[in-house]
């Protein structure tokens, strides 16, 4: 391996391309609005951390961690890598693909059936995980077809933790030097990203969340693959393995050598879940496996009638009391179902016994305005709940609760807060899930209480001071506060956070005595492509460069007018449409979609605010977001008064919900969803051209 590959600017790119596009959406939540603000002035940051590279300057910086519960009562740790660090490691993956993808290619579908790769050029790391875990279990279904009933469950302890830096880098590089400064640059990065302090760094151990580290996982059980490929029944999803024999003595003997491999690379069988079993039925075959397979499960964008969430959620809990029994149903009503009071109560009750799914519950809380059993469990969960990440979780609706009156006296609040003041003050590694919902209490108590609350920011860790940008209250936009400490940090996350927050309130370094030559380059990039560092020569509006670029539309309006807050976020979506125009063409509409929605919202509440007659509803009476296709719908005012842009933006909106990454079927024929055509984007393009021609007419 050599540096200057890893380092090539299309590598870098194209790892920039497949983290935004991954489908670890659970990771991806802790860093969306910096991937946004990073997307801004990308192709000047990927030009300065490739010099750094290739320079030898660059330092990887050791993670935050996030424990997120298991339902065995014990943690698993996420590791939240610093954006850059990211974007090395998912470089260091793409080349291990390209280099190990020969040998891996003949085992995909035969024994491997976990991240599998796309083609070797394209802006996705891995193929739908959905497709690749139903091909796995129709190779249970054949082998079981095959009378090959004798089946054994082989789960590893603590995978990621185990692996070997080394060896996983001998297993990619057989000939590779340890000793080159190549390599050591690698080895560095490995042992600070496996450990969170730099007195703990140590040999083994990959960062789990990203989708750079489910490759790497695949590297490193390869030769395992290929030593008992030609075992009859063997096959593998992740750490998941299921041997299959004809008899109990086959099987025996196949785990014999599976644990052998195993233990020669320092893995460890988790014997608690090793099982061998003769099956008597397919059911039995298949295990544990959950409901995922179901076309119904499929991950989507609609929303399920309120008959059928109910009829969902109840199949997927039983027992008395009420325990979750298929998650993967659980999780896809609670993802997905309209507020109702009748599973309110249910979810109320499952939270404090299923903490591995908080993420889900709390999403599903979300949607509810002010009730009282929620917030009085959210009380109860702070206080005593043993896990931070569900404590942080019930943090945030408190947060959200602080914003309207309640029944909480001023009590209860001033105790809230000495509470929250009391988590801020902790270690800097500590809890960070439960320190950003905190956090999160103090700076709304900052809005609404006036107490200068947002002192205690100053000084947290990088990652969690980006999650709590958006929520900085006024007053953090003084000279001498929060703001100003985001922007004066080393650590470029804290300052690039904020950059839309100064482009929405028009602040100049200026109010904070702060020159761009003392600003991280990161930030000083995307405030120049904002226009908040003003630089000579040009007017800097991005969005508008791309759609005179891209759709001919005549730069005469503002866009930073118009989207205010919003911009940043609006212009990564561009950019990301952008990026995938050629080569990935169904990710493309899906983005050009997003950014049309949310063009769409900002002229909204600028036709409201000046009663334009095409002005329409945004939100309902429960406090929601009306959905983008109602209002574009055909009879309503938007489409009457601007019938060009409502019907250029409905068809596309209809056509993204027809992709196969929102449904694998469509709803009424049951026939596959297929992705954009050539002539389909060719055609929205012309289409396009003419409604944002007819969208600016109408923009402040």
């Amino acid at each position: 391996m050599k540096l200057s590959q890893l380092a090539s600017r299309p590598n870098l790119i194209l790892a920039w391309r497949r983290i935004t596009t991954g489908g670890n959406q659970q990771y991806k939540r802790f860093f969306r609005s910096l991937y946004y603000a990073y997307e801004v002035a990308l192709d000047d940051n990927i030009k300065d951390l490739r010099q750094r590279l290739i320079g030898g300057t660059f330092r990887p910086r050791h993670p935050e961690r996030i424990y997120i519960p298991k339902p065995s009562g014990l943690h698993r740790p996420l590791a939240l890598l610093h954006i850059e660090d990211q974007i090395v490691l998912q470089a260091f993956a793409n080349l291990a693909a390209k280099r190990l993808q020969s040998k891996r290619a003949p085992l995909q579908f035969q024994v491997i059936f976990s991240n599998i790769l796309q083609k070797p050029d394209s802006i996705f790391f891995f193929r739908r995980w959905q497709d690749t875990y139903r091909a796995f279990q129709r190779k249970i279904r054949k082998n079981y077809k095959a009378r090959l009933r004798w089946v054994a469950d082989f789960d590893l302890a603590a995978f990621y933790d185990t692996i070997s830096h080394e060896l996983l880098l001998k297993t990619i590089y057989p000939r590779l030097s340890l000793t080159s400064d190549d390599t050591k640059l690698i080895l560095t990065c490995l042992r600070t990203w496996s450990s969170n302090k730099a007195s703990s760094g140590h040999g083994h151990g990959i960062p789990q969340g990203p989708i750079a580290s489910d490759f790497l996982a695949e590297c490193f059980l390869l030769p395992i693959d290929l030593a008992l490929r030609k075992r009859r029944g063997y096959m593998r999803y992740v750490d998941d393995v299921r041997l299959f024999a004809a008899s109990e003595d086959e099987i025996r003997e196949n785990v014999i050598e599976l644990e052998k491999c195993c233990r020669e690379r320092g893995l460890i069988p988790q014997t608690g879940k090793f099982a061998i079993k003769r099956a008597q039925k397919i059911d039995e075959a298949m295990g544990m496996l959950p409901s995922i397979s179901d076309p119904q499960h499929e991950a989507g964008t609609e929303k399920l009638t309120r008959s059928r969430a109910r009829r969902w959620f109840f199949s997927a809990i039983g027992g008395k009391p009420y325990k979750v029994e298929d998650k993967t149903r659980l999780r896809y009503v609670l993802f997905r179902a309209e507020p109702d009071t009748n599973l309110l109560q249910l979810v109320l009750k499952l939270i404090p016994r299923h903490p591995e799914h908080a993420d889900a519950f709390f999403t599903y809380l979300g949607q509810f305005g002010y009730r009282k059993p929620i917030e009085r469990l959210c009380l109860d969960l702070v206080k005593s709940n043993p896990y931070p990440y569900v404590r942080g979780e019930a943090w945030h609706i408190l947060a959200r609760y602080r914003r309207i009156p309640t029944t909480l006296g001023r009590r209860a609040i001033r105790a809230l807060t000495t509470k929250a003041i009391a988590i801020a003050k902790q270690g800097s590694g500590e809890n960070l899930m439960e320190k950003w919902g905190a956090c999160h209490f103090l700076c709304v108590s900052e809005e609404v209480g006036g107490k200068k609350h947002s002192r205690f920011l100053k000084f947290q860790s990088p990652i969690l001071q980006s999650l709590l940008a958006p929520v900085l209250p006024v007053g953090a936009f003084s000279k001498g506060e929060a703001a100003e400490y985001y922007l004066r940090r080393s650590s470029f996350e804290p300052g690039l956070s904020i950059c839309s927050r100064l482009h929405e309130r028009k602040l100049t370094l200026d109010v904070f005595g702060l020159k761009k030559d003392g600003l991280p380059s990161q930030v000083c990039n995307t405030l120049c492509e904002l226009g908040v560092i003003q630089t000579r020569g040009r007017q800097v509006d991005p969005i508008a460069e791309i759609l005179e670029s891209r759709y001919k539309v005549h730069r005469s309006k503002s866009w930073h007018s118009l989207l205010g807050s919003e911009y940043v976020h609006a212009l990564g979506l561009l950019k990301q449409a952008e990026a995938a125009f050629d080569g990935g063409r169904s990710f493309w509409l899906a983005c050009q979609n997003s950014f049309n929605h949310a063009v769409f919202l900002a002229l909204q509440r600028h036709l409201n605010r000046t009663g334009h007659p095409g002005a329409c509803k945004t939100i309902d009476r429960k406090g929601q977001l009306v959905d983008f296709g109602v209002m574009l719908d055909a009879s309503g005012p938007f489409s009457k008064e601007c019938p060009t842009v409502a019907d250029c933006f409905r068809e596309m909106n209809m056509r993204r919900n027809h992709l196969p990454v929102s449904h694998p079927y469509e709803k009424k024929t049951a026939v596959k969803c297929r992705h954009l055509k050539v002539q389909e984007r060719n055609r929205f393009v012309a289409k396009l051209r003419t409604a944002y021609a007819d969208f600016v007419k109408l923009m402040p």
